[in-house]
């Protein structure tokens, strides 16, 4: 037997997506995120710091299981078009950046991301991926190979998760 996926439409999945982000940046869920990293999170700041490194990370790794699941990418790409525009009109300060200067700087971050994920070397590419999140984060890389695991369990939980609730719709 088939399962049965539910019809959405473009804007609905987007907001499927920019619900799935907003739920991984509560002010909780940065908190308990920066003592498992052993982020000191004393002044603003630092909240800030770690609330802005989440929110492209999980923003690129929704395009990333996007691109991976969604073959056609005409549709996929309009998704995350709308997704892109609800997050800027959510989260991002429009005195300080331009949704086409936001855009531009959310992509550079993405290329890197991208590229950590096709270095072929051992463990495996989460661990890059991992060393990236850590390196942009705390300003250089933390040899706490625990910071490390902790970055690769949380993307592996969000990914695998998210790809569940996408394989569930039919986006029409």
């Amino acid at each position: 037997m088939e399962d049965i996926k539910i019809p959405i439409t473009k804007k609905q999945f987007a907001k499927v997506l920019y619900h799935w982000l907003s739920r991984a940046l509560t002010k909780k869920e940065i908190k308990r995120n920066a003592v498992a990293l052993d982020f000191k999170l004393i002044k603003d700041d630092d909240f800030r710091k770690i609330f802005e490194e989440y929110l492209v990370f999980d923003m690129w790794s929704i395009v990333y299981t996007c691109e991976r699941l969604l073959e056609n990418e005409e549709m996929r790409n309009e998704c995350l078009d709308i997704f892109h525009n609800m997050v800027y009109k959510g989260y991002i300060n429009s005195n300080e950046f331009t949704f086409k200067n936001w855009m531009i700087s959310i992509s550079l971050r993405y290329i890197e991301y991208n590229e950590a994920m096709k270095i072929k070397h051992p463990p495996n590419p989460l661990w890059w991926v991992a060393k990236e999140f850590n390196k942009n984060l705390f300003g250089k890389v933390r040899k706490d190979v625990f910071v490390q695991m902790d970055i690769i369990e949380c993307f592996g939980l969000f990914v695998s998760h998210l790809e569940k609730a996408i394989l569930e719709y039919d986006i029409v």
